[in-house]
């Protein structure tokens, strides 16, 4: 069999096998998670690339204003100085993106819980009548994202209007995920499954 034939096969070999490993975890069940620093990290770059296409100018205010966040001097400042000059704007970005999480444990003071989602309620078709279905609590991710822009737009004191900054930040990244903005509610959950875990 000439060379070129027996490239074609394998070449065809590894393209089959490739279909069918993308075949299976498209349709194999994955558990479902809720969004992890990583994931706020990809939201701020989305957020950048998009900033840079449309209105480049806004990331050199964003950088301003998030140079105003206490951790700026503290952390962000010198892992910054680790990164290409090209990129820092980009990983500032990144930064404050994960921030809320970061103060979980960091700075509990400014911890948040209830800011990162809102349990709209969710009763399936064909559920029992017993199933009582629960409002979300007042003070949630909508809330919050109404009361940071608030804070980004008119708030004189540039400290907290960067940390403010920073919370929409990763409120856009946590209300783009279900297990954060609904709540399951069956015979099996008669409580709700406190759709944020």
């Amino acid at each position: 069999m000439p060379l070129v034939h027996r490239i074609w096969h394998k070449l065809a070999a590894v393209s089959l096998v490739a279909s069918l490993v993308l075949f299976t975890l498209a349709v194999s069940p994955l558990p479902a998670a809720a969004w992890n620093i990583p994931g706020h990290m990809l939201s701020a770059v989305i957020a950048y690339q998009v900033l840079r296409q449309e209105n480049p100018p806004t990331i050199a205010k964003v950088k301003a204003a998030l140079e105003k966040h206490p951790w700026y001097a503290n952390l962000w400042q010198a892992r910054l100085q680790d990164v290409p000059a090209a990129d820092r704007d980009l990983v500032l970005f990144m930064q404050a993106s994960k921030w809320a999480h970061d103060i979980r444990i960091q700075e509990k003071a400014q911890n948040r819980p209830s800011w990162h989602y809102t349990n709209l309620p969710f009763k399936p078709d064909g559920q029992q009548p017993t199933v009582q279905i629960r409002e979300p609590e007042p003070v949630n991710i909508l809330t919050a994202m109404g009361e940071n822009e608030s804070t980004v737009k008119n708030e004189n004191n540039l400290e907290r209007r960067a940390i403010a900054l920073a919370w929409l930040f990763h409120l856009v990244g946590d209300i783009h995920q279900p297990l954060h903005t609904a709540q399951l509610f069956t015979v099996d959950y008669p409580d709700g499954d406190r759709g944020r875990q």
